[in-house]
């Protein structure tokens, strides 16, 4: 069953969270679901198994101009993850039509999202799923010193 997340999901969707994004500290993982819950512009849907637990998640935002996008503003995939395993049962394909549907209600005409380089699992089935690619980028930041 695909539904809304709440707070409720935080202790199975933080572990989904650190399986996708195992380089980020808990207490990022904390802050950046609270966000995502708090603002009217994110949407979060989960995947419940059977018994309760969680099988997989979708984040989605707004995103102002995304390259290789044609509209000001477009849905955007920030994060999406199933449990290895339920992969290949169509859960994943579940989420990204709910995230479709997200974004044609909130006026939407275009859904965006990445995958880093060497994903190549994902760059597959995001394709299957019918996103183009755009671009490949290697992104770059330099400190300016300070806080």
């Amino acid at each position: 069953m695909i539904r809304a997340a709440t707070r409720d999901d935080f202790a199975e969707w933080r572990r989904m969270r650190a399986a996708l994004w195992p380089d980020c500290p808990s207490e990022m993982h904390d802050f950046e679901m609270s966000e995502q819950l708090s603002s009217s512009e994110n949407a979060v849907y989960v995947h419940e198994r059977s018994h309760g637990k969680l099988g997989g998640f979708i984040e989605l935002s707004v995103r102002h101009r995304v390259d290789g996008t044609m509209s000001p503003r477009v849905g955007y995939v920030e994060g999406w993850f199933v449990d290895p395993d339920l992969r290949g049962k169509s859960i994943g394909r579940a989420l990204v039509a709910r995230a479709e549907a997200w974004a044609k209600q909130s006026g939407f005409t275009e859904l965006a999202s990445d995958a880093e380089l060497e994903n190549g699992a994902s760059i597959r089935a995001h394709k299957a799923l019918g996103f183009r690619e755009t671009f490949r980028l290697v992104h770059f930041v330099k400190s300016l010193g300070g806080t």
